[in-house]
């Protein structure tokens, strides 16, 4: 038998995860932090929003996209699913993990009903739960949204 070259895996700049592209175009320009996408179990969502939770409702898709302000690039607005749901967004630090943790606060002028993002880089957010800790998913669904691209 031959020698195998193996070796493991390094952190370095090319293992970054890649971007989702869509088909539909997306919104541009200096006002646009981002699009983001992703599917995950409605329930925990509606109950944090304080919504009725539908028995067929099994899994959403979102849809969003962060807006900005063109010169100071503080976080102004969101919408969901093309206008299915907009507010406004805040950056806060923390989790229970990691006090310095870049998180987003959809709908920050309502705490009670506020979704939260995690920032695990430029392209990936994790949704937490109200306590701001990871959700978990399961084979089929997970609570992450990723970057898409035109």
């Amino acid at each position: 038998m031959g020698t195998a070259n193996v070796c493991a895996q390094e952190a370095r700049a090319t293992n970054t995860p890649s971007k989702t592209y869509s088909r539909t175009p997306l919104a541009e320009g200096p006002t646009v932090v981002g699009t983001f996408e992703g599917r995950f179990p409605c329930a925990e969502i509606y109950r944090d929003w304080k919504m009725p939770v539908r028995p067929e409702c099994v899994k959403l898709k979102w849809g969003l996209t962060l807006f900005q302000d063109p010169a100071t690039h503080q976080p102004t607005t969101y919408r969901l699913n093309r206008n299915t749901r907009e507010g406004t967004w805040a950056i806060v630090r923390g989790t229970k993990t990691d006090p310095n943790a870049v998180v987003y606060q959809l709908d920050s002028d309502k705490p009670e009903v506020s979704i939260y993002l995690l920032k695990g880089d430029d392209n990936v957010l994790f949704v937490l739960d109200q306590e701001r800790n990871f959700r978990v998913g399961n084979d089929y669904l997970s609570y992450t949204l990723n970057r898409v691209v035109n």
